[in-house]
């Protein structure tokens, strides 16, 4: 069986998996069961976003990390909480690279709210690495 590059990131099951425990400990649809191919295409255009689009001196994959919350929310895969398994999505490729963000719950949410309304200055998948960019930090030993 061929295995998708990104992983040893994270996978669809791992996506599957953090949006079941987003709407557990949030609250939302529980039924909500994702749109056929829809995480698929938010990888895959996030893994390739990585391939062709991340500048030479980024961190490898902060821009898989960017696109695929991006991706996640804009594609709106599921019913209910795109934004926030987006956001952990996202949380956790950082995770795996031993990293993390500094930001307050409230920007990011502002943050996510701002991607699935489109609203500048975050219009395209690729520009939120920028955005992620500064707040990186490094996870404690």
């Amino acid at each position: 069986m061929n295995t998708a590059p990104y992983e040893g990131l994270i996978t669809i099951q791992a996506v599957l998996d953090l949006h079941h425990e987003c709407i557990h400990r949030y609250g939302g649809n529980t039924a909500s069961e994702p749109s056929k191919g829809c995480i698929e295409a938010s990888l895959g255009n996030a893994w390739q976003a990585e391939c062709y689009t991340a500048s030479d001196d980024a961190v490898k994959g902060l821009t898989f990390a960017g696109c695929l919350l991006f991706y996640l929310i804009a594609n709106h895969c599921f019913v209910d909480g795109n934004k926030r398994v987006g956001w952990a999505a996202c949380m956790e490729v950082l995770r795996s690279l031993g990293l993390t963000v500094q930001v307050s719950d409230e920007d990011a949410e502002a943050f996510c709210l701002a991607i699935a309304a489109g609203d500048a200055p975050i219009t395209k998948a690729v520009e939120v690495s920028g955005w992620l960019a500064p707040r990186l930090t490094l996870l404690p030993s």
